[in-house]
Order: C-alpha cells, then sequence, then structure tokens
C-alpha cells in the first residue's frame, strides 16, 4: 500500500513539542516565533485538558503526551491570553501564532496534519494504517514524501520513526517492523547541525537499539561519507552498489572484513543490478546480480527523456497552463 500527501493522515496533535514547534515556528529560533513557541508549550498543554474524550481526567496531558486536543481551544487560549495584555507590543507573538495558525489549517499542503474541523482520537486507526496492523496480506507500506513540504519534511520522517519505535516497544516485539529509509543522508547526516536534532536521534536509537524490541532498520544512501557514522555502523548487513567516488570508497572498505578487501576493485564497475554483498546475513562476500523485475512492477524513478520531451507535438500553452491549475491546488 501506497501513502503520499493525498492519502496520509498524520493529525497535529500525534507530534510532541519539538515537532510542533518545528512545523508552527519554523524551529521557533528568533523574533515572534520564538516567543510564539514559547505560548505554544504553554498552552497546549491546557487544551488537551479541555479534551476530555481521549483521555481519563486523572491523566497528566503533557505537549508531548499523543491526545487529542482541538485547535479552536487553542486559539481561544492565546485570545484570551492576549485579551489580558494592556500593551500592543506585547501582543506581537500572540497575534504571529494566531497567523500562523491560520495559514496552516487554510494551506491546503498541510491538509494531511491539520485538514478537517472535527477532531477524533484516531491514534489506533492511524498506527494501523501506517504500519500495516492488520497486514491482510498486504504487509508493506510505502510512504511517498515528494509531495510533502519541504519545511516540514524530516518532522514527518520523525514521526514516522519515533512512532514505529514506540510502537515495537509497547507491542514487546510482537510487531516486528523493517523501517526502510531512502535517501538517509538527508536524516541522518554526518554533520548535525544540517538536520532535525529529534529525526537524526530517532535514527540513530532504532539503529542502535531496535533490535531488543523488534524494529530493524534498512539505510539507502547514494553518499555514505555524509551519513553519520554511528549509524552505518550499526548496519550488520551490507549492499554495495556501483561506487565511483574514492571517499565513498573508503567508506564502504571500513565495513568490510579484510577477506572482502579485494573485492573493492570491482566497486566502480558494477553495472545495474549488480552489487557486492556481506555481513550477517551472508556466509561469504559475494558480487551478486539481482533479477530484473517486469517493467509493471518497476517503480517509476527513471530520468525523463529530454529527446522525446523536445520532440513531442502538443499545445505548450496547455500544458504550461494545466501544470499552474495543479501548482496552486498543491
Amino acid at each position: 500500500m501506497a501513502l503520499g500527501p493525498d492519502t496520509l493522515h498524520l493529525p497535529y496533535w500525534m507530534l510532541t513539542g519539538e515537532e510542533l514547534v518545528e512545523v508552527v515556528c519554523g524551529g521557533g529560533r528568533e523574533g515572534p516565533a520564538r516567543q510564539a513557541a514559547d505560548l505554544l508549550v504553554e498552552f497546549v498543554p491546557k487544551a488537551k485538558r479541555l479534551y476530555k474524550e481521549a483521555w481519563p481526567e486523572d491523566q497528566v496531558a503533557t505537549i508531548d503526551t499523543p491526545v487529542p486536543y482541538r485547535l479552536s481551544d487553542l486559539e481561544r487560549l492565546v485570545d484570551e491570553a492576549m485579551g489580558r495584555l494592556d500593551r500592543p507590543e506585547g501582543t506581537v507573538p500572540h497575534r504571529w501564532l494566531r497567523a500562523r495558525l491560520g495559514a496552516l489549517t487554510r494551506d491546503p499542503r498541510f491538509a494531511f496534519m491539520f485538514g478537517g474541523i472535527a477532531v477524533h482520537a484516531t491514534m489506533a486507526r492511524t498506527l494501523g494504517t501506517l504500519f500495516r496492523i492488520p497486514a491482510e496480506g498486504e504487509p508493506i507500506t510505502i510512504l511517498d514524501l515528494s509531495g510533502i513540504p519541504s519545511e516540514v519534511l524530516s518532522v514527518v520522517v520523525s514521526v514516522m520513526l519515533r512512532l514505529a519505535f514506540d510502537l515495537a516497544y509497547w507491542s514487546r516485539g510482537r510487531l516486528p517492523l523493517l523501517i526502510v529509509c531512502e535517501e538517509a543522508h538527508r536524516y541522518a547526516p554526518l554533520d548535525a547541525g544540517r538536520a532535525f536534532l529529534p529525526t537524526r536521534l530517532a535514527i540513530g536509537r532504532i539503529a542502535k537499539e531496535g533490535r531488543k524490541y523488534g524494529v530493524a532498520l534498512g539505510i539507502v544512501t547514494q553518499r555514505q561519507s555524509e551519513i553519520d557514522p554511528a549509524v552505518l555502523s550499526q548496519c550488520s548487513t551490507v549492499f554495495a552498489l556501483h561506487i565511483t567516488s574514492p571517499e565513498d570508497q573508503e567508506h564502504v572498505q571500513g565495513l568490510l572484513r579484510d577477506d572482502a578487501n579485494g573485492l573493492l576493485d570491482f566497486l566502480p564497475s558494477l553495472g545495474d543490478g549488480e552489487a557486492i554483498t556481506l555481513g550477517q546475513a551472508i556466509p561469504s562476500p559475494l558480487r551478486v546480480r539481482f533479477p530484473w523485475l517486469d517493467d509493471r512492477h518497476r517503480p517509476r524513478s527513471a530520468a525523463p527523456s529530454f529527446s522525446a520531451a523536445w520532440q513531442e507535438r502538443g499545445d505548450p500553452q496547455a500544458t504550461r497552463d494545466a501544470l499552474v491549475r495543479a501548482w496552486r491546488r498543491r
């Protein structure tokens, strides 16, 4: 099953405080955004206590507790606090936060997170959809994040990884999972300052502790030299495909056993579908060739043909206008 921006549902109330601040305030690093982040930390737990459907009265609700709350309650709390301030300059972060919440709920790109007026305790259903519980013959979920707004992409990945670890932890291994992370260097880079910290920590936690609770991690990257070595070193089985960069070859060599170093000579000359594989799942290092899938089963990841597109006869103005309409809807 594939989930994309049009089918993915990840309600805002399932975010932790750090993730929510990143989405709403862009991290809340300076100016009104920083003060608005403080307002979220103060008012979100109060908004959760106003929503009683999903949790008992004696349960403590923090900004990280995954229970529902209404954005309308949060906005009302902000308005009430703003009304108690007698200086206009003191209301700047309140007005900034109200405007930002309104923009997120109106933006169709964020409908997967902030869409809908009614709020329900859908955590069990969301987990079931994301992780195929029950599998019903389709045990794989493909998350297509290409249409997710770039400013919240790392947050979405952070939530998915965190939920996967927590699900495995609380199930005590009864629901084993394998998380395969494409373009992993974007989320666990060598330079910690280039990544959203909770995402980097979530990947590292699964890599280091996940096997104890039944959640495994598959790292896919074309830039081995740019990924966090603490994560890469936890990979017990390696499939090394065509690599030409000497720096990336050195990183792969660090993962290989001494008796496999001779295979590194083949890395720059490997063809499509060929790999050098070794590790816990392989008795001895091997050069292998993967079988080709039928065209109907292969992912649509091939680069477009420039020459074919340039030679195509059609109405470029109609194509341009359709593109603009689709762009605005998104």
